[in-house]
């Protein structure tokens, strides 16, 4: 199957969710080193329930959008990141998650930075936002290196395996070409 390829990186591409992507997808987000910085990390994810996201919420019109990270040589799925929900007054909140096998390559930079121009110059959206856990340090360098600024703490807020509970970072970047 051909792949809609919506923008493409020197590494990464970011490309429509396709049902044959629910196996990497489910596999990913179940690995512990992944998982235990998102939202629910107690949460386990069913591949049935990768597949009913990929049909049902991955992509709602004007709420949501969500993109399979390809690296670009193998074709393989690496990661997922979106905007969702898109919230009144044209802001988002992007959310993103790689493999651990690709951890350290850059992708996640380089997936954020394709996501920003695409809401940014596509959507005509006004902000990003996003919260990150204080022991995820490599997810708060992804943020920093596309132009997201710390706008405020949330005070051991959630609680993260591992780490107890933790502070939860406000992070925000501005479209300035819209006013």
């Amino acid at each position: 199957m051909e792949r809609a390829i919506i923008c493409k990186g020197d590494s990464v591409s970011l490309s429509i969710l396709a049902r044959e992507d629910a196996p990497a997808l489910y596999r990913i987000i179940n690995d512990p080193e992944v998982h235990v910085f998102l939202s629910s990390p107690s949460r386990i994810y069913s591949l049935v329930d990768e597949y009913e996201w990929i049909d049902n919420t991955a992509n709602v019109f004007n709420r949501s959008v969500n993109f399979a990270i390809l690296e670009n040589g193998t074709k393989e799925v690496v990661g997922v990141i979106g905007i969702n929900p898109i919230e009144e007054n044209n802001r988002g909140h992007v959310g993103y998650y790689i493999s651990k096998d690709h951890w350290g390559k850059g992708y996640g930079t380089s997936a954020l930075g394709m996501i920003i121009k695409f809401a940014f110059e596509t959507m005509n959206l006004r902000k990003l936002h996003t919260c990150v856990y204080k022991p995820n340090v490599a997810s708060q360098r992804v943020l920093e290196k596309n132009g997201f600024t710390r706008c405020g703490v949330m005070k051991e807020n959630h609680f993260v395996p591992g780490y107890g509970y933790a502070d939860e970072f406000i992070y925000e970047l501005m479209n300035d070409r819209v006013k």
